[in-house]
Formats: C-alpha cells, sequence, structure tokens
C-alpha cells in the first residue's frame, strides 16, 4: 500500500464548543417545538419560520476552533471556516501559556490591547508580535504544546 509522508511540520489543535453547541441546538429545538406543537395559525407563526433556521448559521460558524501551524504561518477558523485569520512566523516575537478569565469571554473579541479568539475553556495562548502593541489570545485544548511548538519555532528562525 502507498502511504504519503506525514508533514511532521506541522501542528493542529482543535476546540470544541460544547456548550455554545448545546445552547443554539436547545434553542432551535424550542423554536422548532414551537412551530409543531403550539397551535399558532401558520399566518401568526412565520417569525417561528423565521428564526429557527436563521439560529443555525451561529452554530456552523462557531462550533469549533481549529488552529494550524507550519514553519511560516499559525492559522486559525471556525466552525465550518468562513471565520479565519493568519499570522506569518516571521512576526511573532514570543508566545506564552495564559489562562483568560470570564471576562475575556467566547468568540472572537478586540479589546484596546488584545484579540481573543477563544471557543470554549479558558486556557490559551498569547502572542506579541514585533513592532505591535496588540496581543492576540487563542484558546486551546493543549496550550503547553501550542506554545512550545511556536517557541521552537522561534529558536530556530532566530539561529
Amino acid at each position: 500500500m502507498l502511504q504519503l509522508p506525514v508533514n511532521i511540520n506541522l501542528m493542529e489543535t482543535r476546540q470544541t464548543g460544547w456548550l455554545i453547541s448545546a445552547v443554539f441546538v436547545m434553542v432551535i429545538l424550542f423554536f422548532g417545538g414551537l412551530i409543531v406543537w403550539s397551535g399558532i395559525p401558520p399566518d401568526e407563526s412565520w417569525i417561528l419560520w423565521f428564526i429557527t433556521p436563521l439560529m443555525l448559521i451561529p452554530l456552523l460558524l462557531f462550533y469549533r476552533l481549529v488552529v494550524k501551524t507550519d514553519q511560516t504561518e499559525i492559522r486559525i477558523s471556525f466552525g465550518i471556516g468562513l471565520i479565519r485569520k493568519s499570522w506569518k512566523i516571521a512576526d511573532i516575537e514570543s508566545v506564552k501559556v495564559v489562562r483568560n478569565n470570564f471576562l475575556h469571554g467566547w468568540g472572537i473579541h478586540h479589546t484596546l490591547s488584545t484579540s481573543i479568539y477563544n471557543i470554549s475553556g479558558f486556557d490559551a495562548i498569547e502572542i506579541s508580535f514585533k513592532g505591535r502593541k496588540r496581543l492576540v489570545r487563542i484558546g486551546t485544548n493543549e496550550p503547553e504544546k501550542l506554545a512550545g511548538y511556536l517557541k521552537g519555532l522561534l529558536h530556530k528562525s532566530r539561529k
């Protein structure tokens, strides 16, 4: 059997938003149940027919966060991949493991000094960039592994 070479220079982590997904599924089921069992006449339940499928959009956009890193860049994508962002490894100054607090929230947030990309939990890596004040925090279930990989890449590039 022909085996394709495995790219050992690629790292990938996934973070699944079970809580976010469960909430959206419950909302969809609730509105779907209202449509079926409420007895509201169809001409008066148009809003339910509109809201129910509309709840699928955030579910598909934010059910997971995938972080892929190779020798040249770190890429993130949310959900089905419509929302994505990337940064060049050459622009990174430092990486460290951090723990977000409750106020950082989940999803995509921009504060005065930090951009946060997170789906679930509080573990993250924080990246600082050369010549920029804005930090980036990326949520991950494996912060030590991801930070270690990125620090290894930074160490190699500085030799």
